[in-house]
C-alpha cells in the first residue's frame, strides 16, 4: 500500500490518502465520472463511470485523530452490466444494494458484489429496474437520493433531466425489492434539475436547478406537488450539480460544474428557508485543471460530491480530478468567501454577465451586489 495524495487529491484541505497501485490504475482508467456516494456504513464509495458504463466500487476507511484525517483505499470491484447506459447518479438502497439513474436508460437496482483477491470485475444483471413508461414516471434520469423509511420500506426521488420533474418511488425489501409507488413530486420552476439530497431526517429536498442557476430548497410535507414552489433558494452558483446536507443539519455544499469551486451554505438559524448566498468556498482544483475540462460553460468543475456519516470528510469526483478528499471539517469552519481566491473568478462572471462581454445566459440569478461587494473589496 502506498501514499497517493499527489495521485488523489492535491489542493487545499486534501487529506492523506493511501491506495493501491490497483485502485489508482483503475481510478485512471474509469474516464468521465458524474457522481460518487458513501454505502450507509461508510465502508464502501461507489463512483459512476459515465461515457464507459461501468461502475467502480472502492473499500474505504476514513481515519480521524487528533493529528489528522487519513483515506485508506483498500479491495475494488468493478461493475458492468447491459442495464448501465451512461450512469449519471447514484445512491446506495443498503450497504449491498445500489440503485443507478442512467441519462440515457432507466434507473436499475444492484446488489453489489463483494469481491476478492482473484475477482474483481463482474458483469451483473439488474434485481429491479425503473423503467420510462406511464407506470415509473421514469425519463432521463440523471441523480437519485435515497431515505430509509422503515426497515423494509424506502423513499427514492429521481431528478429526471430532459423532461425537467423530479419523482419519487417508494420501495420495499422483505424477501427482494420491489416497487410499491411512483409519482412525479416536483416540477414547477424547474429547468434540468440535476442533484438531489434529502436532509437528516428527511425534512427538506434540496434540488440542483441547472439553467436557472441556484438550488432549490423545500420542505417534505405531504401537501408537496408539481406546483409547489421552493421555500429556500441557494444562489450565486454557475452550474449546480451533486450536493449533500451535512449530517447535522447545518451546511448544505454544492458542486459546481460551471466553476473550480464548491460552495458552502450555512442553516443560519432552525430553517432552510428564505434566499442564501454561500458562507464559504472551497477551491478544488487550479486554473489549468480546470480549463483543460471546461469543453462549454458547464463543464469543467467538479460534478459529484459526498460526506462520511461522522463529517469528517467532503469527497468529490469530475473526469478531470476522479477522486479527491477534503478535510471537511477545516472546510466548515471558513468564515465568509475567500475574496483572495475567488475575485478572479467573480470579476469574469462581472464581465460576462453584466457587460455581455461574453454571451449572455438565460435566466441567471446572481446577485450583483454580493458580486459587486466581492469584486471591490
Amino acid at each position: 500500500m502506498g501514499t497517493a495524495t499527489s495521485a488523489i487529491g492535491d489542493y487545499d484541505h486534501t487529506v492523506n490518502v493511501f491506495a493501491s497501485d490497483e485502485v489508482l490504475i483503475r481510478l485512471q482508467d474509469l474516464g468521465r465520472t458524474e457522481d460518487i456516494k458513501f454505502s450507509p456504513d461508510c465502508r464502501r464509495l461507489a463512483i459512476a463511470g459515465f461515457k464507459k458504463s461501468k461502475l467502480l466500487i472502492l473499500d474505504v476507511e476514513v481515519v480521524a485523530s487528533l493529528t489528522g484525517t487519513s483515506v485508506k483505499l483498500t479491495n475494488l470491484v468493478e461493475v458492468t452490466s447491459p442495464s448501465l447506459n451512461r450512469p449519471h447518479g447514484l445512491a446506495f438502497i443498503d450497504d449491498e444494494t445500489l440503485i443507478v439513474a442512467n441519462r440515457r436508460g432507466k434507473a436499475p437496482v444492484f446488489k453489489i458484489p463483494s469481491g476478492g483477491k482473484d475477482k474483481k470485475i463482474f458483469d451483473i444483471g439488474a434485481i429491479l429496474t425503473l423503467g420510462c413508461n406511464d407506470q415509473h414516471k421514469i425519463e432521463s434520469p440523471g441523480s437519485v437520493s435515497v431515505w430509509r423509511l422503515d426497515h423494509d420500506h424506502f423513499e427514492i426521488l429521481i431528478c429526471n433531466n430532459y423532461v425537467h420533474h423530479v419523482t419519487r418511488h417508494i420501495l420495499e425489501k422483505k424477501s427482494r425489492f420491489r416497487l410499491i409507488s411512483s409519482e412525479i413530486l416536483l416540477s414547477s420552476g424547474l429547468t434540468i434539475p440535476d442533484g438531489v439530497a434529502v436532509n437528516n431526517g428527511n425534512h427538506w429536498i434540496a434540488i440542483s436547478n441547472h439553467d436557472n442557476h441556484c438550488v432549490c430548497l423545500y420542505q417534505n410535507k405531504p401537501q408537496l406537488n408539481l406546483q409547489s414552489k421552493p421555500d429556500g433558494i441557494l444562489r450565486n452558483i454557475n452550474y449546480p450539480h451533486g450536493l449533500r446536507f451535512t449530517e447535522d443539519d447545518n451546511f448544505v455544499i454544492v458542486a459546481d460544474a460551471g466553476s473550480p469551486y464548491v460552495n458552502i451554505y450555512a442553516k443560519n438559524g432552525g430553517s432552510w428557508e428564505g434566499t442564501r448566498n454561500p458562507r464559504a468556498t472551497l477551491r478544488v482544483m487550479d486554473e489549468a485543471t480546470y480549463l483543460r475540462g471546461k469543453i462549454n460553460p458547464q463543464e469543467g468543475g467538479v460534478k459529484g460530491i459526498d460526506i462520511d456519516r461522522d463529517m469528517n470528510v467532503l469527497v468529490t469526483t469530475c473526469e478531470e480530478k476522479v477522486l479527491q478528499f477534503f478535510d471537511l471539517r477545516h472546510v466548515i469552519r471558513q468564515r465568509g468567501v475567500p475574496l483572495d481566491r475567488r475575485k478572479r473568478y467573480l470579476q469574469w462572471q462581472y464581465a460576462r454577465f453584466k457587460h455581455n462581454k461574453l454571451p449572455t445566459l438565460p435566466g441567471v440569478s446572481f446577485s450583483w451586489n454580493f458580486l459587486r461587494k466581492v469584486i471591490s473589496s
